[in-house]
């Protein structure tokens, strides 16, 4: 799931990048004066209202909905569900196979290293535990789905003629927030609640098995510890940074706008 909402937010934040650069081509001054120009004669470009930003448009709208549903949805499957399948930490884990044994047909030797994560479906998980992954995935679908509504924004006033608009402005400092604290926020509730997780699946107070030929121990031989795992990334603070930057853009824009259209 976190690649995956990873992935979306890079292309939604693709399109936008695609966007300004329409935008700052429709508020340059040699593109004002033309459209100064084109309105005294009583016409209007029809770039403003071209296919492709009619198109992605929609398709921005689409995702944001798409992505809210799917917010609702992981948060009331991970809360409702018996079983909840996540991503858990544990320390460096590498399976010990009895004395004696001999592989065949493997090409490459570990020198050292192991699994540092595994990827688990879980039954009677603790509600701490489901809270904040629901909250996590959910953050994951909502912050790709707020930069589609901006694109979506965006694109729907470029169609309309007027690009630089206050409520652009807004939703443009309304991303900044949501992908800064929201992408972050999402990584680090994850990482907590996996954390809790491998606790809850792995940690043993005792236990009994039968000896097994060749294997000192078998706990220690096949049984991985839980790990203790939170990382806090720094892309959604240079996203954040962008988005801000880019509504300083479009409160320039609407200035120049205005005094453009004072002119007509």
């Amino acid at each position: 799931m976190d690649i995956l909402m990873l992935a979306m937010t890079a292309l939604a934040i693709a399109a936008l990048i695609a966007l300004v650069v329409v935008l700052a081509r429709a508020g340059s001054p040699r593109r004002a004066s033309a459209d100064v120009d084109a309105a005294a004669s009583g016409s209007r470009s029809e770039d403003r209202g071209g296919a492709t930003v009619r198109a992605a448009g929609w398709i921005a709208a689409i995702w944001a909905v798409a992505c809210g549903a799917a917010a609702l949805y992981v948060v009331l499957t991970t809360l409702l569900a018996p079983a909840v399948t996540m991503t858990i930490p544990v320390q460096t884990f590498w399976p010990q196979l009895p004395a004696g044994t001999v592989l065949e047909g493997t090409t490459a030797t570990r020198e050292q290293g192991g699994f540092v994560s595994a990827d688990v479906t879980l039954l009677n998980l603790s509600t701490g535990a489901r809270v904040l992954w629901a909250t996590s995935q959910a953050l994951w679908c909502i912050v790709p789905g707020t930069i589609a509504w901006l694109v979506a924004v965006a694109a729907f006033r470029l169609r309309a003629g007027h690009p630089f608009t206050p409520l652009l402005a807004r939703g443009a400092a309304i991303t900044a927030a949501v992908v800064t604290l929201g992408g972050v926020a999402a990584q680090v509730l994850g990482d907590l609640s996996g954390t809790i997780a491998a606790g809850e699946l792995l940690r043993w107070e005792s236990a009994q098995y039968p000896d097994v030929p060749g294997v000192e121990d078998v706990l220690q031989a096949w049984w991985p510890q839980a790990g203790f795992e939170v990382t806090l990334p720094f892309w959604p603070l240079a996203a954040g940074f962008a988005f801000a930057a880019l509504a300083a853009l479009v409160r320039h824009g609407s200035r120049l706008q205005r005094d453009t259209e004072g002119l007509v």
